[in-house]
């Protein structure tokens, strides 16, 4: 079947190189199609996004897939990302598409799947339940903070895409050895084991005790490892702002660290996280093109690519 590939206005980096993986995988006599948006914001706020297309029937009987990260836009703004993503879904559902397949690198308000204090809102379940309302046909995330809260979506199929592997062979790509993988903190221990795998069986994983104040936000983190001429590697599904990782970053200096690969899926890098991280020590920054950003070193298209062939 002919695909229509639309490329988000988030994800235009990410979006290309998956349009290369796709024409390269596709049957000779299956025509891949590549378009972009327009989009504006109105002088009251409300957003704005047309397809980039003169001729509608382009999308009529055709399969859509719609590339869109939910990542903070240039000026912070992630809920315009949301928005955009369901203007592309309801343009190409009115012009008849026969399948929509959906691809959210970064899903937004993932991490907000608990409830910490009195009168909180548990809205990441909201998210879903709004896509659900979408009526598409399938869904793919990467490393999605809470892989429980996919249970909400009642698409017809829902995969949430490891990125581990490809993030691990470009650390190793940049010469790293006699690695220790540094879980941020106890919480993110199972997902650091899985992730040391990817460099050998017998690598062995550390973490720093860290506690943070649910009001504030503020973070405790405490501990000495033995990392002395160790090239280590701290990863995370997110950076946000970077304390947690910045923190756990000081201490592995401290404790005789070599080289230390500060690795994230979703590099969001916000609020001088990279002044933060590079401060503390760190001599690489790694982030994958879920978020489009200078940091964006490792791509997820062939990832992605393998599982929509």
């Amino acid at each position: 079947m002919d695909k229509i590939i639309v490329v988000g206005p988030a994800s235009q980096m990410l979006g290309m190189n998956l349009y290369r993986e796709l024409k390269l995988a596709s049957e000779n006599d299956s025509l891949i199609t590549c378009i972009n948006t327009e989009t504006k914001t109105f002088p009251d706020g409300e957003n704005y996004l047309r397809l980039n297309i003169d001729d509608e029937t382009l999308i009529e009987g055709k399969e859509v897939i719609i590339i869109q990260s939910t990542g903070p836009s240039s000026d912070g703004d992630q809920n315009s990302r949301i928005f955009e993503l369901f203007m592309m879904v309801d343009a190409v559902k009115r012009m008849g598409s026969s399948k929509i397949i959906i691809v959210i690198p970064y899903l937004a308000y993932a991490r907000q799947d608990k409830i910490f204090r009195p009168g909180e809102s548990q809205f990441a379940n909201v998210i879903l339940r709004i896509i659900n309302s979408l009526q598409i046909d399938e869904l793919y995330v990467v490393d999605v903070h809470a892989p429980g809260v996919l249970k909400e979506l009642i698409v017809n199929k829902v995969v949430n895409i490891d990125s581990m592997k490809v993030l691990a062979d470009h650390v190793k790509s940049l010469g790293a050895k006699d690695i220790v993988v540094v879980s941020p903190d106890n919480g993110a221990i199972e997902r650091s084991k899985a992730f040391a795998k990817h460099f050998g069986e017998d690598v062995p994983v550390e973490f720093f005790e860290k506690k943070r104040d649910v009001k504030t936000g503020e973070i405790l983190m405490q501990g000495q490892l033995t990392l002395k001429n160790k090239d280590v590697v701290i990863a995370d599904d997110i950076i946000a702002t970077g304390g947690t990782m910045a923190t756990a970053i000081k201490l592995s200096r401290e404790s005789g660290a070599n080289k230390i690969f500060a690795v994230a899926t979703h590099a969001l890098l916000l609020q001088q996280a990279r002044f933060r991280i590079l401060n503390a020590g760190a001599d690489y920054i790694i982030g994958t093109d879920s978020i489009d950003n200078e940091v964006s070193k490792v791509s997820l298209a062939k990832a992605i690519s393998d599982y929509l062939k």
